[in-house]
């Protein structure tokens, strides 16, 4: 699917050290209910994108390079199909990057977690497992209502319970990442995105 026209300059992306870079358009209500290439219906609201080659499902950090605004997409579409751009966001994606207006952004890519390894990004070490514990609570309720607050931005979430000196403790984990890396760069974006204060925790 074609993105949206922008008047910012296209230049061809870049990849240094698992990070792309280049320029990001948006695609909105014209799609919106269309089938994407995986299967999917578009929903213009979702945070989802358009890539040329990553697996479906990936999940992606997009950074506006100017801006430093940032958003976490999942790939279910392929595009954009023209030279120079390398992410069609859609347009809820777009509206949290604020570059609606724009058409285009100079932007970086960062896979935070693939279903294929060898998509040329970080490899995976098996040995490593990390989480990213974005809250402990006492009361259940606050629990799951953290829970459900990150559940359509972070599919991979488990909510456990502790017995401690202290009393019951529910913990609202986001995962699984294979390298502390992948982990930090969530917790970063957690911490940037819901005023939250990650914890990483590094299962044995």
């Amino acid at each position: 699917m074609a993105g949206c026209a922008g008047g910012q300059p296209q230049t061809e992306p870049m990849i240094s050290e698992g990070v792309q870079r280049g320029v990001a358009s948006w695609y909105g209500p014209g799609f919106h209910g269309n089938p994407t290439a995986n299967g999917e219906s578009y929903d213009m609201w979702a945070l989802t994108a358009a890539h040329r080659s990553l697996p479906f499902g990936t999940r992606v950090l997009v950074q506006s390079i100017d801006t430093g605004k940032s958003v976490t997409v999942h790939i279910n579409d392929r595009g954009p199909f023209i030279q120079g751009r390398i992410i069609d966001l859609s347009y809820g994606a777009a509206r949290e990057l604020a570059m609606i207006a724009r058409g285009t952004e100079n932007v970086s890519l960062t896979v935070l977690e693939s279903n294929n390894a060898s998509s040329g990004q970080m490899s995976r070490r098996e040995s490593d497992s990390y989480w990213v514990q974005v809250g402990s609570f006492t009361s259940l309720t606050q629990a799951v209502a953290l829970h459900e607050r990150l559940a359509d931005h972070y599919p991979n979430m488990r909510l456990t319970t502790v017995d401690l000196p202290s009393g019951q403790w529910h913990r609202v984990q986001v995962g699984t990442f294979f390298s502390r890396q992948k982990a930090k760069i969530v917790a970063i974006e957690l911490e940037k995105q819901f005023d939250l204060d990650p914890l990483l925790i590094q299962v044995n």
